[in-house]
């Protein structure tokens, strides 16, 4: 057989054989395979490219497909005998030959560039709230080497992320201001899914409350598998990295209240009350009418129970009036470290070495991606540990080869791992803003109230219970189908599910927030959002083209409790605004409707209902799809927070949080941070 020296898809497949389909003369077409480890591979220590003597074997091989050409890449990370890494890779379009009717691949090294790789004990991929906790952390040992890569800059000076004015760093440049896909049960249209560009991540344009949440909501997850994570644990972190001021007496006449043994006062992170905090006399009709409805006060939401309401403090540092994120927090007081780097790009993969003992891969380093798309690659010596966030850390993995191996190949990438939970259990809170007129002046002050199912349905919730209860299996089924095969198990979705409803319906944890605020011209803003939504979403890498544009599918409102519940805390919402003392002395009418929707007060279910389908936002509180879980149960990473079949690459960011808390997220992050980079420092 004679060819003519045309291949096409050219590709490697099970890390080492290099496959090719070629063309013969006569237009024929055959199927071609060379194993690459007779070509590339250590004989006595040297790696066999012709000509070259290098100290170290090329075992960690790779393959891709780059450029608009699909130009094919074989890639080599060596090491040569002065002990520094190179990156090799030869253009197979160019090598491949026909010889005598033979498929020869011609791999000389004169074909190939060799560019110096930068090597560090451990590479944390994104510079955000939990990410630089753990820089911080590992950077402590002078002996260890730490590169945390970040797609954004420093930005410490500007006025957008150093105000403590709520949503003047979202929609600019600072927001990576993600879109959903359309959402089939709210209106058919996308969702706003903000996340922070920037040194600090999120922490540097969200709204700064530092509230942790319920006791029971963390205990569970000790009960799913993943020993030692529960509210004992993470108390004793919470406090290890807050630095809380007491608030002053006119702060406390607002209705800041704490109570002392709540709380840290060494911590890298400021947390307290804005000075602006004023209107002490809008705080006693708060609390009357919150009475009125049955709701008591809270004199700390940060004691491990946050039912009732009260005043969240805000990371900000009240002295200089300005928000601390991590970046303030963690790394700006060290990064004169000589062992500690921050490198601007986005990693778009990890790169894998051989497999360790008992089959589990080991990450050689990163793929990094410049501004100008130009792609160089990282050592990790150690350990890779990504900290980009729900919605980033799981494409990351995709990109790598793990995940749900029919979803890989759909993608054309080669299954590492088969870890079907990868992007899936996605869980975002449904939330909306309702606005209404008075007659108070305007206060910097914010209310959190904390309502149970109870609360809200009254003499309807036994019915409800029981109506849920009976639900469980179709939502599973319903968010199974909605991942397609090879996903998450229907049985192991219900299980979470069920979890969950005993900690609502059992255990009586709250289910809904709502936030209060005075705005000037005297409105009076209402936001409110379902804590603990039973719809399960996901995110996925859309294509190893667009790896900044993940594909999103919170699926809000897949099950329909969430928007029960939704409604629920609106008509609560209604009912507040219009009790005594305020209804009367604040002279409340509305609500104020803009939208021209034609939403009244007094209105029925029904009209509830499609009201809040056109009108709900996504709050921006992504978990879970990454979730610390057991495998079977969907489980992407296990108690220590390392990737299921990897010997040495970690998940620290709200994806491995397998539920949601009925806080803020913040406040979370950095506790599970610190308690991560114990982890990963031996010390737990």
């Amino acid at each position: 057989m004679s060819f003519s020296g045309t291949a096409q898809n050219i590709r490697v497949d099970d890390g080492h054989l290099l496959r090719a389909d070629l063309q013969s003369v006569d237009d024929e077409w055959k199927y071609a395979e060379l194993d690459l480890n007779t070509v590339i591979g250590n004989n006595e220590g040297k790696f066999e490219w012709e000509g070259v003597d290098f100290a170290g074997s090329a075992s960690h091989i790779s393959f891709s497909l780059e450029g608009d050409d699909n130009v094919p890449v074989l890639r080599a990370l060596l090491k040569d005998s002065g002990d520094v890494d190179h990156l090799a890779d030869i253009n197979l379009s160019e090598r491949i030959e026909n010889v005598d009717g033979e498929f020869v691949f011609t791999l000389a090294l004169a074909s190939a560039s060799t560019t110096p790789v930068q090597s560090f004990d451990f590479i944390i991929v994104g510079a955000g709230t939990s990410g630089l906790v753990i820089a911080n952390r590992l950077s402590e040992d002078p002996s260890v080497t730490v590169a945390v890569v970040e797609a954004g800059t420093d930005q410490r000076n500007n006025p957008n992320v150093t105000s403590t004015e709520f949503g003047s760093g979202l929609n600019t440049p600072l927001d990576w201001a993600y879109a959903s896909v359309n959402q089939t049960h709210a209106g058919n249209r996308p969702f706003a899914m903000h996340a922070g560009k920037a040194w600090g991540g999120t922490s540097a344009i969200n709204g700064m409350t530092y509230i942790r949440g319920n006791k029971e909501e963390f205990d569970v997850w000790e009960t799913l598998g993943n020993p030692g994570w529960n509210w004992d644990s993470l108390f004793a972190y919470y406090k290890k990295s807050e630095n809380y001021t007491v608030p002053t007496d006119s702060q406390l006449a607002a209705g800041a209240t704490y109570q002392r043994q709540n709380h840290g006062f060494k911590g890298p992170l400021h947390v307290g009350y804005t000075p602006a905090l004023e209107n002490g006399s809008y705080a006693p009709l708060v609390i009357d009418t919150w009475a009125t409805v049955g709701v008591a006060h809270n004199p700390d939401l940060n004691r491990g129970d946050v039912h009732g309401f009260g005043m969240g403090p805000q990371t900000l540092d009240p002295a200089l009036n300005v928000r601390w994120d991590s970046a303030t927090a963690y790394l700006h007081p060290v990064e004169g470290r000589s062992n500690l780097q921050v490198l601007r790009g986005t990693v778009k993969r990890i790169t894998w070495a051989d497999k360790a003992g008992k089959g589990k891969l080991v990450a050689s380093g990163v793929e990094v991606v410049d501004e100008n798309g130009e792609s160089t690659t990282l050592g990790a010596k150690k350990e890779v540990v990504l900290s980009a966030g729900s919605l980033r850390s799981p494409p990351i993995l995709e990109a790598s080869g793990v995940g749900n191996s029919r979803t890989l190949k759909s993608l054309g990438i080669t299954p590492q791992i088969d870890l079907p939970g990868v992007g899936e259990n996605l869980i975002e809170q449904p939330a909306h803003i309702l606005v209404f007129s008075g007659n108070l002046p305007s206060a910097a002050s914010a209310y959190h109230a904390f309502l149970t199912a109870a609360q809200l349905f009254g003499d309807e919730l036994p019915t409800i219970e029981a109506e849920s209860r009976a639900n469980l299996s179709q939502w599973a089924q319903a968010a199974a189908d909605a991942s397609g095969p090879g996903g998450p198990s229907t049985c192991a979705l219900e299980k979470l599910l069920r979890y969950q409803h005993d900690l609502i319906f059992q255990q009586n944890i709250t289910i809904a927030e709502v936030l209060l605020a005075i705005a000037p011209g005297g409105l009076l803003a209402s936001n409110y959002w379902t804590l603990f939504p039973f719809s399960r979403g996901s995110v996925h890498l859309g294509s190893m083209d667009q790896i900044n544009a993940p594909v999103i599918d919170p699926r809000l409102f897949l099950a329909d409790l969430d928007l029960l519940t939704l409604v629920a805390a609106g008509k609560f919402v209604e009912k507040f605004w219009f009790s005594e003392p305020l209804k009367t002395q604040g002279d409340v009418d509305g609500p104020v409707i803009s939208d021209g929707s034609g939403f009244t007060r007094n209105a029925t279910d029904a009209e509830w209902r499609a009201y809040l389908q056109n009108t709900v936002i996504a709050n921006s509180h992504p978990t879970g799809s990454a979730s610390m879980l057991p495998r079977a149960l969907g489980g992407v990473v296990d108690a220590e927070l390392r990737v299921y079949g990897t010997a040495n690459v970690r998940v620290v960011d709200a994806s491995v949080i397998p539920t949601q808390v009925s806080g803020h997220l913040t406040a979370t992050l950095y506790s599970l941070a610190e308690r991560a980079a114990d982890i990963i420092k031996g010390l737990v």
